[in-house]
C-alpha cells in the first residue's frame, strides 16, 4: 500500500491504516533510535514516542513523496532531543571529551569491553551521518534510507519511488559519492 493511502486511512482514523504506518516504518524508527542511543530500553521507548508525533503531526505533512526523510527526520530529532535532555555532555560533539568519555563510563548500560573514548567516536560518527543524509537531495535521501536503513531491495526501490532500475541504482550511487565527499574530513580526524 503506497504512503498517501495509508495516511488517508489514517486521517479517517483507521486505526487499521496506522498499524500499517507502524508496520512499514517501524525498521527505520528503531535502527534510527538505536543506533543513535545504543540502549534497547531507551529505542524502543523513543520508537513509540516517534510514532506518536508522527500521528500527531501528520496533518501538517506537505507532501508524502519524502515520507521516509520525514520520518527519519522526526526519529533523529527525538534521539536528540532525549540525549540533551538525560545527558548533555553525550548530546553535542563541543563539549570536553574527557567529561564525555566520563559520562559514558558511568552509564550503566555502557557496554565495559568498549572504550569511553570508542563509544563517543561512534556516536559522533553517527550522528554527522545522519546530519549528511539529511542534506542529500530528497530523492537520493530517499533512495539511500530506503536501502540502507530499511532493507528495500532495488526492485522495491523502483516500485516505491516509481522510478527504473537505472535511476534507482544512479540515485544510491550519488548519494553514496556525496556522503562520501562530505564525510572525509570529519573521518580524515579519527
Amino acid at each position: 500500500m503506497q504512503d498517501q493511502e495509508i495516511i488517508d486511512r489514517i486521517l479517517l482514523n483507521d486505526q487499521a491504516g496506522f498499524e500499517l504506518l507502524i508496520k512499514k516504518y517501524q525498521d527505520l524508527v528503531y535502527g534510527t533510535c538505536f543506533r543513535l542511543l545504543k540502549n534497547q530500553p531507551d529505542a524502543e521507548d523513543l520508537s513509540q514516542e516517534t510514532f506518536m508525533e508522527i500521528f500527531r503531526s501528520l496533518v501538517q505533512l506537505k507532501s508524502v513523496d519524502d515520507m521516509s526523510g520525514w520520518i527519519y527526520r522526526i526519529s533523529y530529532c527525538k534521539c536528540i532531543s532525549f540525549l540533551r535532555k538525560k545527558n548533555p555532555a553525550k548530546a553535542s560533539s563541543k563539549n570536553d571529551p574527557k567529561e564525555v568519555a566520563d559520562s559514558l563510563d558511568k552509564h550503566p548500560g555502557h557496554n565495559n569491553k568498549e572504550t569511553p573514548h570508542k563509544a563517543l567516536e561512534e556516536k559522533e560518527a553517527n550522528i554527522e551521518l545522519f546530519e549528511k543524509i539529511d542534506q542529500l537531495p530528497i530523492n537520493q535521501k530517499r533512495a539511500i534510507l530506503l536501502h540502507k536503513f530499511e532493507g528495500y531491495s532495488h526492485k522495491e526501490i523502483c516500485e516505491e519511488m516509481s522510478l527504473s532500475q537505472a535511476s534507482v541504482e544512479s540515485l544510491i550511487y550519488r548519494a553514496k559519492v556525496s556522503l562520501r565527499k562530505s564525510l572525509f574530513s570529519f573521518f580524515e580526524n579519527y
